[in-house]
């Protein structure tokens, strides 16, 4: 590609990102007619935004589940998979400070390593956004349905469709006021769950208690069954990738969404393994769980709060994953989307650009009409083989964006002076997704690996019998 030698001289990685920050147009009017976005966002935004799709109480819905494959540890199957993600932030920053777009690793990957596999992570990251609306739709839907069961979970996906459509054509602003309002009840949720908790296993030594064993138990210790465990963990935490999709609104888009990424997911990670610890150290047997993994979590809400309590985290996790996170999914993936139509590796129209309100129309309204042809069959594959396929287009892209690390800042610029920040990290990053990758289940792989070779087909005709190029200035 001709255009990379531009986008970053040779050199030390952070004094070319400060070097070519100053060559960049300086006026907010220029900035947005490169990008066709406003910048208007900060830190703060894109913290909450990002936490918003990961969910702060993902861990409801996932911690039966999770707890059952590990063996009663899903606090260390959650902290397996933050390392996996930890590598992949300080990839995102590097990479974020050299190529800022919010193309994210479809970017990158073009740039650094070259056209054909920048397209493949593109196609990934569709897999991973467009499944991930239906994906929360039906996990909110059947939360909600089991209090509710008049209305099917089919009508509670259609429901929280037409919703998120609709605010996510009014623009980042509305999306933002929402999240912020959605945030703090989770927050509220959370902290009611963890206070309960402490109380009742404070007041009920006989069947609950404090203990390591709920962290690490080497009696029920598998390796295959924590990484199992971790590679449906880490669904709580692939998202954060969404902020990488805000370069282009971001006020500092170099610095910004990668520190804004970091916060995040540290936050996250104490949340998450607090919450399992907590969950565990109420049931030690495992027994609930064993019992009714789908709803394992709502149950030990209601032994520690009362009935209210459980419908309480069920409704909290239906709304916060069906409505709140479906939205931020929603607007990601049509971020991506027009910028792989701007750059032609996506049909043309997909980069139309509501100007008054600042939103890829096209490409929204496209991310709202293929969720409800999808919602059939997804809702046949279920909630958690849908969420594996999610997983696997995430941890395909971050093990490509390690990859990008060590091509770039390794080889291409031959910058050898920090060989942990270009060359280890990365190498441990690729090295644990590549495991977590493995550990999905083989209806997983099948899924992705036909994807990916869709996808194959596809560029192969675009480039070599319709000879379209993509173009990434």
């Amino acid at each position: 590609m001709a255009d990379t030698g531009k986008a970053a001289p040779k050199g030390d990685g952070p004094a070319q990102g400060d070097a070519q920050a100053t060559a960049k147009p300086a006026d907010a009017s220029s900035a947005q007619e490169a990008t066709g976005f406003k910048r208007t966002l900060g830190i703060f935004d894109m913290v909450i935004y990002g936490l918003i799709f990961m969910v702060p109480i993902a861990t409801f819905s996932l911690f039966g589940g999770v707890s059952n494959a590990s063996g009663g540890m899903a606090a260390f199957a959650y902290l397996i998979a933050f390392v996996a993600m930890f590598f992949s932030v300080l990839s995102f920053g590097m990479m974020i400070g050299t190529f800022p777009s919010s193309g994210s690793i479809y970017v990158y990957t073009t740039k650094s390593i070259g056209k054909g596999i920048g397209f493949i992570a593109g196609w990934l990251m569709l897999l991973q956004y467009l499944a991930s609306p239906d994906m929360v739709f039906i996990m909110g839907a059947e939360a909600l349905s089991t209090y509710v069961p008049q209305v099917p979970v089919w009508g509670w996906c259609l429901i929280f469709l037409a919703f998120v459509f609709v605010v996510a054509s009014r623009g980042m602003q509305t999306t933002m006021t929402v999240n912020r309002i959605a945030l703090i009840l989770e927050f509220i949720v959370l902290g009611m769950f963890v206070v309960f908790g402490v109380i009742y296993i404070i007041g009920h030594p006989e069947t609950s208690g404090f203990s390591l064993t709920a962290l690490f138990n080497p009696q029920t210790f598998s390796f295959g069954g924590v990484m199992g465990a971790a590679s449906l963990a880490v669904f709580s935490f692939v998202g954060f990738g969404c902020v990488a999709t805000l370069t282009d609104e971001a006020k500092d888009e170099r610095h910004g969404p990668a520190r804004a990424m970091m916060i995040m997911v540290i936050i996250l990670m104490l949340l998450f393994v607090v919450t399992c610890f907590i969950a565990t150290c109420i049931d030690p047997s495992g027994q609930i769980c064993r019992a009714d993994e789908n709803n394992g979590f709502y149950h030990i809400a209601e032994l520690v709060g009362g009935k209210w309590f459980g419908v309480t985290c069920a409704v909290a996790v239906a709304l916060a994953q069906g409505v709140f996170t479906g939205l931020v999914a929603t607007v990601s993936v049509s971020r991506i989307l027009y910028v792989m139509g701007k750059s032609g590796s996506l049909p043309k129209p997909l980069a139309k650009m509501n100007e008054k309100r600042q939103v890829p129309q096209v490409a929204t309204t496209f991310v709202s009409l293929l969720s409800l042809a999808l919602l059939v069959p997804f809702l046949f594959i279920g909630m958690e083989g849908l969420g594996k396929v999610v997983n696997f287009g995430a941890l395909s892209t971050y093990f490509l964006l390690n990859l990008c690390v060590i091509v770039w800042f390794w080889f291409r610029q031959k910058d050898h002076g920090n060989p942990v920040r270009f060359l280890i990290c990365p190498i441990l990053g690729m090295i644990v997704i590549g495991a977590l990758l493995v550990s999905l289940d083989i209806p997983a792989k099948i899924i992705g690996v036909a994807w990916i070779c869709v996808g194959i087909v596809y560029y192969l005709v675009m480039t070599r019998v319709m000879h379209r190029d993509v173009k990434m200035e």
